[in-house]
């Protein structure tokens, strides 16, 4: 017994590829965003450092991102406290490039907690702190408990970016292509018999 075997149509390829090309373009495009929307600027450095221990006083704190905050007005914010709460921040915080400085005014001895709240260069807020000490490094846990980081004093948290919106808009897209190829399938398969 002889089974004749057929060739698809160049219909039915035609269909196919396009449903496949159609899918890896849908694929590419979902992906893109969500790759660039997830690379939030980030603390890289900073002098003082967290934990050092100082013999004096620096006259300023330096942080540094992997790429420049926001420079509007109210963007970026510096809290410097002593281990008692009171702040040691001279004037505002400074940007220039990549780099925040904010100067201290007075002597410190004991923990100092640092604070800042920047808006990165995609537009998301990025939040965090450290303590670093001034001639003693036994009173760190009395200044982390000075309250509030500057991120959760702006806004009330110190979320940045949400995913959600991302993952609903991947898993409609996953759908919609779904349905697509299985169309192309379905009436690929009906051409099939008809010929």
């Amino acid at each position: 017994m002889h089974l004749a075997t057929t060739r698809p149509s160049p219909r039915r390829i035609h269909r196919l590829g396009t449903a496949a090309a159609s899918a890896a373009l849908a694929a590419v495009l979902l992906l893109a965003p969500a790759g660039a929307a997830s690379a939030h600027d980030e603390l890289i450095g900073s002098d003082p450092a967290a934990d050092d221990v100082l013999a004096t006083t620096p006259e300023q704190i330096t942080l540094t991102f992997s790429d420049a905050p926001s420079t509007e007005a109210g963007a970026t914010e510096v809290a410097v406290l002593d281990e008692d709460c009171a702040s040691v921040a001279s004037g505002d915080p400074v940007v220039d490039g990549n780099e925040v400085t904010q100067a201290i005014e007075g002597t410190i001895e004991g923990a100092v907690l640092v604070q800042w709240r920047v808006v990165s260069s995609d537009g998301h807020p990025i939040s965090d702190e450290y303590v670093f000490s001034v001639g003693d490094d036994a009173a760190v846990t009395a200044a982390e408990q000075c309250g509030e980081s500057a991120g959760e004093q702006n806004d009330g948290s110190s979320q940045g970016f949400n995913a959600v919106p991302y993952a609903v808009g991947a898993a409609v897209i996953f759908v919609a292509v779904g349905a697509v190829i299985a169309i192309a399938i379905v009436r690929g398969r009906r051409g099939e018999t008809r010929e």
